[in-house]
């Protein structure tokens, strides 16, 4: 998702999005096995706070920025947070901050939690707690819905596949080129331009991020997403490296709220 910046590591090993979940439940696990609730008062705190301090950088639509016309926050992330708060019992309040000092904040305990596009980092788990993954936003293949000839990667052969030049997808693109027979790369400048290219050729495809994918197909419909990503980009809450009581409790939340479709249908209003 071409924006300015990339709030991608890329960093770790590729595995399926159930599995890093299930890593991610079991090293809260282990991490909370490891301490008594009376040394980590974090929820406490927050419960009897009324409020659940958000961080966010309000620069980054559709998960959060500002309405022109109320002055509010908006977006998937604040509707999340919102969310998660009223499963823990308490309101929320929202606390802008800018990306690069997001980590720095909740460390220093300006706000309990980041909800703000953030992906999981492995090399940052000495500085933040993460919660389980609320959204998977790595590259996709997105193609021809009427179509239904490409279902899976080796579809690819002979085809033309359009990517934003050195994004992931641009990467995973050329992973691809190594397998599959007369795959062709066709860079462009952004995501948008890759799935508009993809659009016009029904013979061809698109790997984009899942964000921009999703966008698209609202906006324009035709194209549709083919599989699941090709290499895990997992948003995740962070809370300070100490509050893993605090950190259950919204791995909690997300899992109801996953449970229940709350959570698809949050993603279905907002990408």
């Amino acid at each position: 998702m071409a924006k300015g910046r990339s709030r991608s590591t890329w960093r770790g090993t590729q595995v399926s999005w159930a599995v890093r979940t299930l890593l991610a439940v079991c090293c809260s696990l282990a991490c909370l096995a490891g301490c008594q609730e009376d040394d980590d008062p974090w929820l406490a705190r927050v419960q009897k706070a009324g409020v659940l301090r958000v961080g966010m950088d309000p620069s980054w639509p559709p998960f959060e920025s500002v309405d022109p016309e109320s002055g509010d926050l908006v977006g998937l992330d604040v509707d999340l947070a919102r969310a998660v708060a009223q499963k823990l019992g308490v309101e929320v309040a929202y606390v802008p901050s800018g990306w690069e000092g997001l980590y720095g904040a909740l460390f220093a305990g300006q706000f309990d939690a980041i909800i703000s596009a953030l992906p999981y980092d492995g090399w940052r788990t000495k500085e933040a707690l993460y919660s389980i993954s609320y959204l998977n936003a790595g590259p996709v293949i997105a193609a021809h819905a009427e179509e239904g000839t490409i279902v899976r990667t080796k579809d690819l052969a002979g085809r033309t596949v359009h990517v934003e030049y050195g994004a992931e997808g641009d990467v995973q693109a050329r992973r691809l080129r190594r397998r599959v027979d007369g795959l062709t790369i066709a860079p462009h400048d952004t995501a948008r331009a890759a799935l508009e290219a993809a659009a016009a050729d029904p013979n061809s495809a698109a790997i984009v991020d899942a964000v921009s994918a999703r966008m698209f197909i609202r906006e324009a419909p035709g194209l549709q997403i083919v599989g699941e990503p090709l290499y895990d980009e997992l948003y995740v809450i962070a809370v300070h490296p100490r509050a893993s009581s605090l950190q259950k409790a919204i791995d909690q939340a997300l899992i109801e709220m996953r449970e229940s479709g709350e959570l698809d249908a949050l993603l279905d209003r907002w990408l």
